[in-house]
């Protein structure tokens, strides 16, 4: 055969009849070759006057190339974190939240038009980067179960035997500021509403259906940065005609709100 014809031979073809035991210079016994090394192994069997210029690219290496720059162009497959929770507490909770903890807020109650049940267990598949997540829990009747930065990787359920006391002191965080609000009276608190200072109109409540009694705490999240200063409304009944306002507090300095036994007439 000579050299024209044999440079018509299919690629594919020269690979196919290439001799197994050739061993590609420069690849390492035992390491299966790639597809673009296989390519130029039978490539190099082609006659030289049918082969490319020197120093032009190989084809085995130009299939490798495009092979690499294809999956380096891939998008990451979006990851999905598993979270679930097994109440074992004689308490129906009202509220489930759960948040990234880098974020300001809790996000919205994952409970729709349901409630979580003692001997309960619920689950939630939630798309996103991070594994690391907070969570705050409250109850029918008793106080808030707060776990903080909690790992759904390494640990996918939360078993809640016992709603867990305050810590000592909130963790210090650069984007998020943790605070908690304390009843200690014997006033029900029905309303809680944290609103920036001098804004409009006021933040939302914070309670939903849960209402602190004596010694009950709520724990909350707002962004750091700015003055950080906002105004906390306490209402004593549903319609918020008895409620108390502690104003310009700086809740990225202070991370405790003692929630006053006197109230306004009016609101």
């Amino acid at each position: 055969m000579t050299a024209a014809r044999f440079a018509l031979v299919p690629v594919f073809a020269l690979v196919a009849f290439a001799p197994a035991s050739a061993q590609q210079p420069g690849l390492s016994p035992g390491i299966p070759p790639s597809v673009g090394q296989e390519i130029d192994r039978a490539l190099s069997q082609v006659p030289g006057s049918a082969r490319g210029g020197a120093g032009a690219p190989t084809v085995g290496a130009e299939v490798d190339a495009m092979i690499n720059g294809a999956r380096a162009g891939r998008p990451a497959a979006p990851r999905q974190v598993a979270v679930a929770f097994a109440n074992r507490t004689p308490h129906k909770a009202l509220v489930v939240q759960f948040t990234q903890v880098g974020r300001p807020d809790w996000g919205a109650n994952r409970l729709v038009r349901e409630r979580f049940n003692a001997g309960a267990t619920m689950r939630w598949r939630v798309d996103g980067p991070e594994c690391r997540y907070d969570v705050r829990i409250t109850f029918e009747e008793g106080n808030e179960f707060v776990r903080l930065d909690h790992d759904f990787c390494a640990q996918e359920k939360i078993e809640i035997t016992a709603i867990d006391a305050p810590v000592a002191a909130m963790p210090a965080r650069d984007a998020v500021a943790l605070y908690r609000v304390v009843n200690p009276t014997d006033r029900v608190v029905s309303v809680l509403r944290v609103t920036p200072s001098g804004a409009g109109r006021p933040g939302p409540d914070l309670l939903g259906e849960w209402v602190m009694m004596k010694g009950d705490h709520y724990t909350g999240r707002v962004a750091r940065g700015g003055q950080c200063l906002y105004d906390i409304r306490i209402g004593f009944n549903p319609e918020e005609t008895q409620t108390a306002t502690i104003a310009r507090q700086n809740l990225c300095e202070t991370s405790e709100i003692i929630v006053p036994a006197r109230a306004t007439t009016g609101g």
